[in-house]
């Protein structure tokens, strides 16, 4: 179960800090003590299956796949899960709350979680 909910404060820490607090927020959002892949993977599957048809929610994993500079094409789902790396989890967790409580992301967070996808 993935908690929408959940305040996410690593980025405001001091850098030396903020790799342990957001693997603690990471799990946190995932509702899991520590890590258990099938756990979190089935939470990331349920969540890309709710929302893969929402038309910003898909321009958003086509930015991750226009701008990776892996040497191989990602497929929407490699894509999703990759928003929930250090870089792009602090705005995309707020971007899933949005897509639940209303269906829409707002546009300011929406254009800025482009423009940080499009910087990399």
């Amino acid at each position: 179960m993935y908690n929408y909910s959940i305040n996410l404060t690593y980025l405001n820490l001091l850098d030396e800090k903020q790799d342990t607090q957001f693997r603690k927020e990471l799990l946190d959002v995932f509702g899991v003590p520590e890590y258990h892949h099938k756990t979190i993977m089935a939470t990331i599957d349920t969540i890309y299956n709710t929302y893969k048809n929402n038309k910003q929610f898909v321009n958003i994993l086509n930015e991750v796949k226009n701008n990776c500079r892996f040497p191989f094409e990602l497929d929407q789902a490699t894509a999703f899960t990759m928003m929930f790396s250090f870089e792009n989890f602090y705005l995309f967790h707020n971007a899933l709350g949005e897509l639940e409580r209303n269906s829409k992301i707002n546009d300011t967070l929406y254009n800025k979680i482009i423009k940080n996808l499009q910087k990399k």
